[in-house]
Formats: C-alpha cells, structure tokens, sequence
C-alpha cells in the first residue's frame, strides 16, 4: 500500500461539506439500506463461516485487544495503535499503585465505526489502515483482526467494509483477517467465548445471522461464559431516549434467551466515544469503549448513573469534571470551526433580507419600529411568513429529545435567538450604511454594503449562539452531548481494552487509557504514556 501523503486531520464535523455528505449518506442508508440489506447477499454469496478458534492458547492464555470509533484523525488512531502493537505494556494507574505487565493482543477486535466521516476504499485506507500499518510495522506484531460494522460503516450498505475486512486473502495493515460476514464468533480458552453481532443501522437480526447465532450456541459447552459484542450502547440508549427501550432490550433479552440460550456476562460496544462500565449484583458487566481514535464524548451527559435491572455505574473515563470543563469550549465555537460560519452567515443574510423587502425608511427610526414592521411584514408576506417557519421547524427538528414539548420550546427559542441577532445585525448594518456612510436607503450600494457587513458579522454572531446553545444544553439538560463534542474535535482521553482469558478461566480487562496523544511527532514531550484507568476481573 503506497503512503497517504499526508496525515489525516480530525474531521471537521460542523464544516458545511461534510455536514451535507454525512446527511445525504444517513438518509440513503436509512432509506435503502434498511429495504436492502447487504447482510443477507453477503451471507448469501460468500463461503460458509463457522467460528473460529482460538481455545489452545498454551500456558499463557489468550491476549484481545477491543478498540472502537477509530480512523477520525491520525494523532489519536496512531497513539493507539502504538500503544497496543507494543509487545509488553507496562501500564498502572494514574494515582500509583502496582504496575500491570500486559502483552499485545493476538487477537484484535475492531467494534464499530472504523472511519469517519463516511467509509470508502480510499477513507479506510487513509484513516485506519495506514496508521494501523506504521504501528505494526515499527513493533513487529501482526495479530488476527476482526471487525464489527457500526452505523459510520454502514453508510455504503457495508460495501467498503466488506472490501476491507471480510476478504480473508487480502488482510488488512499486514494482519490476518479471517471473516466473511459482518458478525463472527471467536472460541476462546474455557469456557469463554466472543461473539459478535451486526445490527444495521439498528435493523433487528437478519435471519442468516440467527441461524449463524444458534449454530455456534449449539457447540458451546453447558458452562460456557459469554462475552458479546454489540455496535451500540443500547442500555445507555433506552435510559436517555425512552422509545428505544421497547426496541434495544427486548432483543438483547431475546439474544441471550432464545439464541444463545445461555446469559451473557459481558456487553461490550463502542459508539459513545469515551469509557464507561455499569455492573449489577450478578457481576454482569456492561462496558462502553469507544475511545479508540474519534472526538471524545462527554461523560457527564446525558445522565446514565443508574440503569434497569440493577446496573449501577462503577467507572467513567474521563473523570465528570473534566467533562464538564471541557464542554466550555464551545464558547470558543467560531474558533473552532471556521468553516461552519458560512451557514449562519447565510440563514443571518436571507432572514435580514427577507424582512427588509417589506421595510421602509420609516420603519427604521429605532430598533423597536424595526422590530414591529419585520413582525407584521411576517404576518402580512407569506414567503416571509413561509421562511420563518421553515427556520424554526429546522430548529426544532435539531433539537436532541425525545419529549415533544422539549423540541418545540427548546428550538423555537433557539430560532428566536438567532433571528432576533439576525434582526439586530441588519439594523444596525442600515443604520451604519444610511447614516455614517451616507448611502441613499435601498441604493444598490447601501444594500451591498449591509448584506455584506450581515453576512460577515452574522457568522461570527451565529457560531457564538450555537456554541452557546450547545453549552447550555449539555451543561444543564445533558442533551445535544454528539454536537456539543463533535464541534471541540478534542484528540485527546483516548483508550482501548485488553482482554486476557487466563488458562484457568479468569478473564481480567485491562481499560488502558491515553490522556494526551502525541502531536505529530511521536516524541512530543506534552504527550502522556499509557496508564490503567481500571482492572476487572471476572471469574469463570
């Protein structure tokens, strides 16, 4: 594979661009994917696949490392990648304490969302697998690799995925890469076994994938111990957003009951990009780690302490104060996303327009009159009328929750705001081209001149609104947490599992976390080395 000839930037989630691709790609695959699904031709066409072992690891047991939401930017998916394709990490925790000798993987599991923003041969060859390849290739490791689809993976209907990681004679970074199908089974030393599924954008389970479930639950021993891989946080889903609760535990329920047979003691999934574990009484373990290369996730929002059925919070990472003081940078939103200011910049523009085609000199001796004559020129102009609605229902349709009174409040006002700033800014943009430039009102060059002093100030105004919407509502309603992270591009707080299945049944998990990742150069002194964020040890 020829070297990209640059490393990829974290993607810039709010850049115009972008925004209009990931939505063209979400509706597709959400229209067609779901009426198409690419897991039945997949099973359909490709060889038949069993599951795969790996239960004669020797007196050394097994090694598995489990990473999520890779391939955003270089800086973060190489650090990890570094960091686990090390022969033997010497990891402890920040506070001290023991040092826990651990060994790369021989198996390493991706669990969804490979690259971002959106998946093509070229996206997973530049995000993931170069950067995957360096790290390889410096240490001298080449484990096993497998992977899950997450929703990123799915916007193709899974083609390039597929391409990717599911063509055993092409591996993927020098590894060996073994499946054929977008779910998998790994038999580990006893009694423990990794499995794998693929949900399709939240689809339920194709039949081929059943049939597949029950035939490795049908080799499984009467004591077999059962760690799944699923590609969403379904227990966190249906805890902050109700509807899915019907949907999200009632086929994780049936996944354990009817299929496998056998209850599951551990869930382990990405998505959510930081660390999260919740445990009940019985010591089933449910585990978000998702920070394996994309833009952290808070961890104080949206509020997941206590879960159904006796799940109770025993670890986060990072910490909930430096959540919330890093959600602070959206005050510094225009900063950080230049680009994205074309859009306010252009919603400012038209809305200024629209009401001043209905206004005349009069109307504006003060902001008060101006602000009544757009009001009535709204009531009286159906396409100004027309074109305040449209701005307010797109508001409310970007609200993030699942209360309808909560939608409509929250991004009416959220309209409001940006209209009224928008109103002030073609006020005061007349009122500098009419009095202190001496323009002649609605001259050609007046007009010019105030669309474009709105639309330049309107993009700053508009960014400073949004980052200002997004840090009130993650800060105290804990919602809008994707976009509120997604604007900050934050490389750092990134972390993976590794997974020892001991020799005498004993799975220990090692969360290993890295909280700043080298800038470009691998010596860059700010960058910290890898510690242990937690040890869980689960008995067979």
């Amino acid at each position: 594979m020829e070297p990209p000839r640059k490393q990829a930037k974290m993607v810039g989630w709010f850049d115009p661009p972008v925004l209009a691709q990931t939505a063209v790609h979400m509706a597709t695959a959400n229209v067609f994917g779901r009426h198409s699904d690419s897991r039945l031709v997949e099973a359909l066409a490709s060889q038949p696949q069993g599951c795969f072992d790996y239960s004669t690891a020797g007196d050394e047991g097994l090694w598995i490392d489990y990473v999520a939401d890779i391939g955003d930017g270089w800086n973060p998916t190489h650090a990890i990648a570094d960091a686990l394709a090390r022969p033997v990490l010497e990891v402890a925790t920040k506070a001290g304490g023991a040092i826990e000798p651990t060994r790369s993987g021989h198996v390493l599991v991706f669990g969804g969302d490979e690259v971002y923003p959106w998946p093509s041969r070229d996206a997973y060859a530049w995000r993931t697998e170069w950067p995957y390849r360096v790290a390889f290739e410096a240490h001298g490791t080449r484990p096993d690799l497998f992977a899950v689809p997450g929703n990123h993976d799915w916007f193709d209907s899974l083609v390039a995925f597929s391409r990717t990681f599911c063509r055993p004679e092409r591996g993927f970074a020098g590894c060996r890469t073994r499946q054929t199908r977008s779910y998998f089974a790994l038999k580990l030393p006893a009694p423990w076994w990794l499995v794998a599924i693929d949900l399709q954008l939240g689809a339920e389970l194709d039949e081929p994938q059943v049939q597949y479930l029950r035939s490795v639950a049908a080799a499984m021993s009467p004591d077999a111990q059962v760690v799944l891989c699923v590609p969403e946080p379904q227990w966190l889903l249906e805890e902050s957003y109700p509807a899915h609760r019907a949907y999200g535990g009632g086929m994780l329920t049936t996944l354990e009951r009817e299929i496998l047979e056998r209850p599951v003691r551990a869930f382990v999934t990405g998505d959510w990009h930081h660390y999260r574990r919740h445990e009940n009484a019985a010591g089933v373990q449910k585990i978000v780690s998702g920070g394996g290369g994309a833009f952290l996730h808070p961890t104080h929002a949206p509020r997941t302490r206590d879960l159904r059925e006796g799940f109770v919070e025993r670890a986060i990472y990072p910490d909930r104060a430096t959540s919330r003081r890093l959600a602070w940078r959206n005050l510094k939103f225009p900063r950080l996303n230049p680009h994205s200011l074309v859009l306010p910049a252009v919603l400012y523009a038209l809305s200024a327009w629209f009401a001043s085609a209905s206004l005349g000199p009069a109307d504006l001796a003060s902001f008060g009159d101006a602000a009544a004559a757009s009001f009535g020129a709204a009531l009286r102009d159906p396409v100004n009328g027309l074109w305040l609605l449209a701005v307010m229902a797109g508001f409310v349709f970007f609200t993030d929750t699942h209360e309808r009174w909560y939608r409509v409040i929250g991004g009416v006002s959220h309209a409001v705001a940006h209209l009224f700033a928008a109103l002030v800014l073609a006020w005061l943009a007349t009122r500098i081209t009419t009095e202190l430039l001496g323009l002649e009102y609605g001259g050609i060059a007046q007009l010019l001149i105030a669309g474009a002093l709105i639309f330049a100030c309107g993009g700053v105004v508009g960014g400073v609104l949004l980052g200002l919407y997004l840090l009130i509502s993650v800060q105290v309603f804990g919602r809008h947490s994707n976009e509120a992270f997604s604007s900050l591009r934050i490389q750092d707080y990134k972390q993976w599992l590794r997974m020892h299945f001991g020799p005498d049944g004993t799975l220990t998990i090692f969360a290993i976390g890295i909280d700043r990742v080298p800038r470009r150069a691998p010596d860059d002194p700010r960058a910290t080395p890898p510690h242990l964020i937690e040890k869980v040890v689960l008995q067979r």
